[in-house]
């Protein structure tokens, strides 16, 4: 028979120490890809791995000092070719190859190890010639390939590289290839790199091993030793697996941690003139012995660094820029950073998966049974108690943290956050409802408790003010805006794979929507090729109207500055008609209990609809009504335009054209222009028809692009041969939206 000391003392320790046996299985199980693919726990897991990088950096006393330092002892300099090397240069980017064959000729005057290019040559181009020859001379020139891939086992299989690696410059079996593709977590963030890939049954080496094949003097396209399931073995150095087909990227620091060497300083020798030396008629030489000595017995590799190339990638590291974090990282750099890992035999490594289980486990039992000894403590106020055990659960996990952040700074050993963290959260809700369930003895409420404790809404914007969580909204001002693609349909005919269509149109609008998002307004929705966006919700903003109208501008110039790279990819150039109006509209969330939208209704909204669709009639681009203006004026330039009845209204609105703001430059013709047509307008208006057209006319002839002075030199003949009623105030009536 079961004695009473066992049922009242034993039993219950040994159902607690099952408990927490059973948290830490549960956590086990949900953190284990093949078992359960749990997406929230994986992102928090990433989370935490930049969370090490950047308190790893953070904790470096004198960073400059560091930067110094690592650029002194580094075994790598980029050569980078950037905005300011195609100012400098004679040629326009993309350079004659002749350009690379002299700067590899210069570096390997200067001692460089090994030159490697991030870049594809793919095509044959200008200055071939003398780029094979070179590389003829020269067998420590590293060629790039890039290829889609598609995972497989330890490597990423690759069906699109032909036997040369789509590169024109791999002619013999000398040549050291790297394949340059950089990988990314779901997250889109740069952490690990695949060291091999697979080519059509073959297999070549990345771009960071290619380059320390040439450094090591090893055979072209030799790769790491697979045997190992656990390690990549490559000559003496064993690399820890992050995935089966991959390892981290061990950072030493975010963007422009290595020594980075401008394009044009690395060609200018005496051989070489540049623009500045071709100006002034004296050799400057900027490859002098101070740059030289810099790159003596390095591995130096060439890449772009111009932002239009888009070769950058978010890392775990951020730098301050001017305010911001930027987690950006050029392509090359993080090839770089691989080569110096290779170079230090500098990995991060997992701890040992058996250790890590016992971690967890281990964790889930103390915590649980810590928190429940803590929560049945007797206090005269019962809420100490909670708070205490609260408290408690936090200091563990920052103990995790901490011994996380150790063990990666200490001894480049990647230990679980999640994992523990996990357990220690679980245990303190398990200990809450093991005590409610001691103390109520009610299985009824288990379920409502547990219900409450894993609630999947978690809505940040809400978080802090729950009673958001509702149907319905606020009458604001706001102002309101509204674009639409010009001769879109015409545009949609110009392609003949919709594919094409949907990328020149996802790239039109992530511009816009990044120049919206930058003057701090509310993107409401997208309706095909429309944007609908607004300002004064759902934080106020006092100057809401000037906001709305420097992004109009700021959109408009921005595709001043696309069109032209739209033309030159064979792609049509987009033009954008906007409208902008200010006034009371309801904001809030709207739809149904279950999926609502924050957004705005209201007649004010329907106005900068039919605003914008009246562009149109006037040949303008950014039309604002009397009530934006009123907000703005003094502020900005405008042409007024017209008195309109928008369809569905009967009360007429004053609009007005949107130039620039109020520190436009204007020649003096466009003044002129200006004056004369509200002249020409103000005469329409009172009936006086021949000395408003010449008014008219003077100002279109002092500026084509005033049209509207043009439209009323029309109006006002027709008015001549037949003159309006009496009671003509002026107002054109839209018939159309």
């Amino acid at each position: 028979m079961v004695s009473v000391r066992f049922k009242k003392k034993i039993l219950p320790r040994l159902i607690q120490l099952a408990i927490g046996l059973g948290i830490g299985i549960v956590v086990l199980a949900l953190t284990q890809e093949w078992l359960f693919e749990v997406n929230f726990l994986r992102n928090i897991d990433l989370m935490t791995i930049d969370l090490r990088y950047q308190s790893r950096y953070d904790r470096i006393e004198n960073q400059d000092v560091h930067k110094q330092e690592f650029q002194r002892r580094s075994g790598v300099v980029i050569v980078g070719i950037s905005d300011d090397d195609l100012k400098a240069l004679p040629r326009e980017f993309p350079f004659p190859r002749s350009y690379y064959a002299h700067v590899i000729e210069n570096l390997n005057k200067a001692g460089a190890k090994a030159v490697v290019f991030d870049m594809t040559f793919e095509a044959p181009r200008e200055g071939d010639t003398a780029m094979s020859s070179v590389l003829q001379q020269y067998d420590n020139v590293v060629l790039a390939a890039k290829a889609s891939t598609g995972s497989e086992n330890e490597r990423a299989d690759i069906r699109t590289l032909d036997e040369k690696f789509n590169n024109v410059f791999f002619d013999d079996a000398r040549r050291q290839i790297g394949i340059s593709n950089i990988l990314k977590d779901r997250d889109d963030v740069c952490r690990k790199y695949i060291p091999l890939f697979l080519i059509r049954g073959n297999t070549a080496p990345s771009l960071a091993f290619g380059a320390m094949n040439r450094a090591f003097n090893l055979k072209p396209l030799t790769i790491p030793g697979l045997s190992d399931p656990d390690y990549f073995i490559y000559r003496d150095r064993k690399i820890p697996r992050y995935e089966p087909q991959t390892f981290m990227v061990n950072y030493y620091g975010p963007d422009k941690t290595f020594r980075y060497m401008p394009f044009s300083q690395v060609i200018d020798d005496s051989s070489f003139q540049t623009k500045d030396e071709l100006e002034v008629g004296e050799q400057i030489n900027a490859f002098d012995e101070t740059l030289t000595r810099l790159v003596k017995g390095k591995i130096v590799l060439i890449g772009s660094v111009m932002p239009e190339e888009r070769d950058y990638h978010n890392t775990p590291l951020f730098k301050d820029d001017n305010g911001k974090k930027n987690y950006a990282m050029n392509g090359v750099e993080i090839h770089a950073t691989v080569i110096q890992n290779l170079i230090d035999n500098n990995f991060i490594g997992r701890m040992d998966p058996a250790a890590e289980i016992a971690i967890v486990i281990v964790v889930a039992m103390t915590a649980f049974m810590g928190l429940l000894v803590l929560k049945q403590a007797k206090f005269r106020h019962a809420w100490l108690v909670e708070i205490g055990v609260f408290l408690l659960m936090i200091a563990l996990i920052f103990g995790v943290f901490e011994f996380a952040l150790f063990e990666f700074s200490s001894n480049n050993t990647l230990v679980s956050i999640v994992n523990p963290s996990l357990a220690i959260v679980l245990a303190y809700l398990s200990a809450a409802v093991y005590q409610y369930l001691i103390e109520r003895q009610q299985k009824a409420l288990i379920k409502g408790v547990f219900g409450h404790y894993l609630s999947p809404v978690v809505v940040n914007m809400l978080a802090n003010d729950p009673d958001k969580a509702k149907l319905g909204g606020d009458r604001r001002e706001l102002s309101v805006f509204f674009s639409d693609i010009a001769n879109f349909t015409t545009v949609s005919e110009a392609f003949k794979q919709p594919e094409g269509l949907v990328e020149l149109l996802n790239e039109y609008l992530e511009e816009m929507t990044s120049v919206i998002l930058k003057h701090e307004g509310t993107l409401d929705k997208y309706v095909g090729d429309a944007i609908i966006a607004f300002w004064n919700a759902p934080l106020p903003q006092k100057d809401h109207a000037y906001r709305s109208c420097v992004a109009a501008l700021d959109m408009q110039k921005r595709l001043e500055v696309l069109r032209p790279k739209w033309k030159k990819e064979g792609r049509p150039e987009l033009g954008a008609r906007m409208g902008v109006n200010t006034g009371v509209m309801i904001v809030g969330n709207i739809g149904g209990k279950d999926r609502f939208d924050y957004t705005v209704i209201g007649d004010s909204v329907n106005l900068a609809s039919r605003l914008e669709g009246a562009n149109k009639q006037y040949h303008s681009n950014i039309m604002m009504s009397e009530f934006t203006y009123n907000h703005v004026k003094g502020k900005v330039v405008v042409r007024e335009l017209d008195l309109i009845q928008v369809k569905g209204k009967t009360e007429p609105v004053r609009v007005y054209e949107l130039l620039g703001l109020s520190d436009m430059k204007l020649t003096d013709n466009q003044k002129q222009s200006l004056e004369l047509y509200h002249e020409g307008l103000k005469l329409y208006r009172e009936r006086k028809w021949e000395e408003a057209i010449a008014y008219l006319q003077q100002a279109y002839a002092q500026d084509e692009t005033c049209y509207a002075a043009q439209l009323y030199t029309e109006r006002a003949n027709l008015y001549q041969i037949t003159p309006p009623p009496a009671d003509w105030n002026g107002v054109f009536v839209m018939k159309t939206k």
